[in-house]
């Protein structure tokens, strides 16, 4: 039985449900309070390593980090979602944009929407001195000019006929980006792709 350790306002877990939703996979969830610190336990500890969110478990298997575990679902249980040679390369690629560019810019800048300055400032390890929105803000708007040209070209990130783990990867943070007060509409294939993976089968919008 897959179980997995999720919050639901985290677009990082968000990942996790809408791939397992895709998959047609069928799971437990367990709520983490990361509000309330409830993660900040040596029990959860024991399943993710940074007691962060998401994290899975797999029978004795324990995964944590929303790629490792989109990357651990596609190899067991859906391998249609890798792409194959010579894509491979450019969805490993994607999955780092939304580990690094993403993470670094229009996920952050959603958290200071969606939560107190200081709240955000403590998951981001910082001071609320130290919040920098004006980078935030041109770093997501570099980021997702980038996308929308890597878009414009292609139907999906890796340059497949079929969307891979790295759309869904990206697709957690693009699908809230009216949450940290973006206007999409300025990234027109960023938009076009978004509503390509909305009528996926299967798929499953953000929320509890």
């Amino acid at each position: 039985m897959l179980t997995l350790y999720d919050h639901p306002r985290s677009g990082n877990c968000y990942k996790v449900r809408l791939f397992l939703a895709l998959i047609g996979k069928t799971y437990q969830r367990t709520f983490v309070d990361v509000l309330a610190r409830k993660n900040q336990t040596a029990e959860f500890e024991r399943v993710s390593a940074f007691q962060q969110v998401p994290a899975l478990t797999d029978g004795a298997t324990a995964i944590w980090d929303s790629h490792a575990i989109l990357l651990h679902l596609a190899h067991h249980y859906a391998p249609e979602w890798l792409a194959p040679l010579p894509s491979i390369g450019a969805m490993h690629a994607w999955l780092s944009v939304s580990a690094n560019e993403i993470a670094n810019s229009l996920q952050p800048l959603r958290l200071t929407h969606v939560v107190s300055n200081a709240e955000a400032a403590h998951h981001l390890g910082v001071s609320e001195a130290l919040l920098d929105i004006p980078g935030m803000q041109a770093r997501t708007d570099r980021f997702l000019c980038r996308m929308n040209k890597r878009l414009a070209e292609n139907r999906w990130l890796a340059g497949t006929d079929v969307p891979s783990v790295a759309d869904i990867a990206c697709y957690g943070y693009a699908a809230l980006a009216e949450e940290a007060a973006i206007d999409i509409t300025a990234y027109p294939a960023v938009a076009a792709w978004r509503e390509r993976i909305r009528q996926l089968p299967g798929y499953v919008p953000p929320g509890p």
